[in-house]
């Protein structure tokens, strides 16, 4: 008999669990609901409803004025595959926000505010094929921000402001078909330009323009029309960049040497020696004429300098 009863409320359990999760007729204030294609779309809200269809496939909310998002907002909605929310005032998500859409298969967050990204937002959105992250404010991207994204064939990162990707940024996207990348403020003169100079290089054939057109060369350096493909090593002056200390010229003589040198290091590394000692050790005269570059710092004492950039030309005449 116990077992019975036990039966009977399970059917009802269901029964009703069944019922209600196809009950289309009641739709979140704002929004409209499509039972056949299980689809919400939503217009004039300023947050988002919390009584959304838990198994509604695809959620619109772009074009409303949400300007922020709870943690909690889309709970729950474990059967979406679809989540528009272009068009809207985010400046910034929370994490885990995206962490229960494990389902989902497109996100749209193009023409928002944002202008950073939590570590780990896309980590659960394994079966993620399209990312939109266009015309945004975007700065900077998370180290590993798309390692979870295996199945992705598509990334708009145009329109943004970002100066580089973090080293490996795209390694795991093995699925990648078209990547869009123009219209940021590339900054070719910093060494952390050089791994998507070289990725570019490389997956030249995914890298597409607003037509679809492959279009590598379109990834612009900020300020000028040289290609990010064309950046190398050793036409990357920025700080932190490895260089070497080259002797220009040595004249030596009877009674004067001559020696310039070129110096290109960071302030961090040791101090250089810029005379040979028993040269100077004999000299009763010596002149330094440093012709300055940029803000930079001489020490003479002991015969070492730290010379970060500069060109410097050295005199020493002998009795």
């Amino acid at each position: 008999m116990e077992r019975w009863f036990s039966r009977i409320t399970m059917f009802w359990m269901l029964f009703l669990g069944e019922v209600q999760s196809q009950d289309w007729t009641k739709c979140s204030t704002g929004c409209t609901c499509d039972g056949n294609k299980m689809s919400v779309t939503c217009n004039g809200l300023k947050n988002v409803p919390n009584d959304i269809q838990k198994d509604a496939k695809k959620l619109d909310l772009k074009y409303n004025s949400l300007s922020s998002l709870p943690r909690t907002a889309f709970h729950g909605l474990n059967k979406l595959t679809n989540l528009n929310l272009w068009g809207n005032e985010l400046q910034t998500l929370p994490p885990g926000v995206f962490d229960h859409l494990v389902t989902l298969e497109t996100l749209g967050l193009s023409n928002n505010q944002l202008k950073s990204l939590p570590p780990k937002i896309f980590d659960k959105l394994t079966k993620l094929t399209l990312l939109n992250l266009d015309d945004n404010k975007l700065q900077s991207l998370p180290h590993g921000v798309f390692d979870n994204l295996a199945k992705l064939t598509r990334l708009e990162l145009n329109i943004n402001q970002l100066r580089s990707v973090p080293d490996k940024a795209f390694d795991k996207l093995s699925k990648l078909q078209s990547i869009f990348l123009h219209n940021n403020d590339w900054d070719c003169k910093s060494c952390d330009i050089l791994y998507l100079s070289q990725w570019i290089k490389e997956n030249g054939e995914r890298v597409k323009d607003l037509s679809l057109n492959t279009d590598p060369d379109g990834v612009t350096c900020q300020g000028t029309m040289e290609s990010v493909n064309k950046i190398t090593k050793e036409n990357t002056f920025q700080a932190g960049c490895p260089t070497t200390t080259q002797q220009m010229a040595t004249s030596p003589a009877s009674t004067t040497t001559t020696e310039t040198m070129t110096v290109r290091e960071k302030q961090t590394k040791p101090r250089m020696k810029i005379f040979q000692e028993e040269l100077f050790s004999k000299a009763s005269i010596f002149f330094c004429q440093v012709i300055f570059t940029q803000h930079v710092s001489l020490v003479v004492i002991h015969i070492l300098a730290e010379i970060p950039l500069l060109h410097i030309v050295c005199v020493v005449r002998k009795p």
